[in-house]
């Protein structure tokens, strides 16, 4: 944190490399972990991809105890990005359109946590999860 002649705190994020998941046969219901932090962080953007079969895809991410979910039914070999919707409560939204910056609006907190897991048995197509981010120093 910077301070500024007046005495007031300027938060400064500091780009963070890429959280990255690489699960080969991912097992159906289970969690797997993109990126666990306790750092201040603000989140930019996360990518979900699934190879070889189709499969539901469901990504938890929990901010100072606080869970936004979501599910998408996702084809083989092709990126989904999820984002909070603003129009939205409690949940994040997967498309295959790329959305800048967290869509609308960042996601941060001092405790972050961003899982990912499949909730159907296609195929043991790999799992691959990718978390940019910043975090406050």
């Amino acid at each position: 944190m910077m301070t500024k002649g007046s005495g007031k705190s300027i938060q400064v994020f500091t780009h963070q490399s890429d959280a990255v998941l690489n699960q080969a046969a991912p097992v159906q219901n289970t969690w797997y972990t993109v990126l666990d932090t306790t750092s201040n962080v603000r989140l930019y953007g996360l990518a979900v991809f699934v190879a070889d079969t189709g499969e539901t895809i469901e990504v938890k991410i929990t901010i100072d105890g606080v869970s936004l979910t979501g599910s998408q039914a996702q084809n083989a070999n092709t990126y989904y990005y999820y984002f909070k919707d603003p129009s939205q409560t409690n949940i994040c939204l997967a498309s295959t359109t790329l959305y800048l910056i967290m869509y609308y609006t960042f996601l941060e907190g001092k405790s972050v946590k961003v899982e990912v897991r499949k909730t159907t048995a296609t195929g043991a197509g790999q799992l691959f999860a990718k978390v940019t981010y910043a975090r406050n120093q």
